[in-house]
């Protein structure tokens, strides 16, 4: 599957513009007044792309520090939040749309999860571009200390240019869910908008590993020039150099509505398979979360 393949999935090489407003002869009722042309063309100018300041919570200090980003208001997601259920007692999750802010700062770039109207910061994730870091005066830096991350991987697809998600961050995992699917669906969509065959890879933190599992993601095997891990040390530990059979035994062991405890695992390199990668094409053709707006300037 290739990205050509998908050149047309956002519609990138199409202008935006806001239906016009068919209003039939002879019918009074349908005439827009001063009053309703000015809330109609209010409501044009909202589809345009602005700046928005919030709090973003550093999830190092976990003190808030106010952010200037750019919100597309066509740039929604779902997400979903747990509510109580008074009659049953149970924990239910229902869906939730939230908002989406946009950072750029030279080949990263971070989109934030925002509640409506409020714009409160629920979570976010930070994507670094690869092929944009090659024009950066700190690659060969970087290339240094992420060497698995930009190493092919012909058996799992992974070749030439890449994404790897940064960081990846709920804000109140008590309240919230689906972010980590939402980032997922962000990054294939990023590397459509910037011509880049979808390869994703990143480094789980330390007891994220079960999640990511169940999310799709699979972990690449120990290697023997691992700079992070001794590969020996692995293998006599677990028997195996798979991350992949640890934690799907972690998983299958541990009670329902206990969280997985993968905390001796640490980082570990994994990526998104193409099979995932399908799933999240053909949702995206159906209902895509980034959009591009070329402005009237630009026409």
């Amino acid at each position: 599957m290739h990205i050509d393949d998908f050149n047309s999935l956002l519609q990138l090489d199409r202008y935006i513009r806001p239906k016009q407003r068919v209003i039939p002869k002879n019918n009074d009722s349908e005439i827009i007044t001063p009053l309703k042309k000015d809330v109609f063309e209010k409501s044009q100018k909202q589809t345009e792309p602005f700046e928005i300041k919030f709090n973003h919570i550093c999830p190092k200090t976990k003190t808030p520090k106010k952010i200037k980003a750019v919100l597309n208001p066509l740039d929604k997601g779902t997400i979903y939040i747990k509510v109580l259920n008074q009659n049953t007692g149970d924990i239910e999750k229902r869906p939730m749309t939230v908002d989406i802010a946009k950072t750029e700062e030279d080949s990263s770039v971070s989109y934030y999860f925002l509640t409506p109207k409020t714009h409160e910061e629920i979570g976010f994730v930070v994507i670094d571009d690869w092929k944009k870091a090659r024009f950066n005066y700190l690659f060969d830096y970087d290339v240094l200390e992420n060497t698995r991350l930009l190493d092919n991987f012909p058996q799992q697809g992974i070749l030439g240019d890449r994404i790897s998600i940064y960081y990846l961050q709920n804000n109140d995992e008590t309240k919230y869910s689906g972010i980590g699917k939402l980032a997922d669906q962000i990054a294939v969509e990023y590397c459509l908008q910037e011509g880049i065959e979808p390869n994703i890879l990143s480094i789980a933190d330390s007891n994220s590993h079960a999640a990511h599992y169940k999310r799709g993601r699979k972990f690449l095997p120990v290697d023997k020039y691992d700079k992070d891990l001794d590969y020996y040390d692995f293998v006599k530990k677990y028997g195996t150099n798979d991350p992949n059979k640890i934690i799907e035994e972690r998983i299958a062991n541990t009670p329902e509505g206990q969280k997985v405890d993968t905390s001796d695992l640490y980082g570990l390199y994994m990526y998104m398979p193409q099979e995932v990668i399908k799933k999240y094409l053909e949702i995206i053709k159906e209902k895509p979360v980034l959009h591009q707006i070329h402005s009237m300037k630009e026409k």
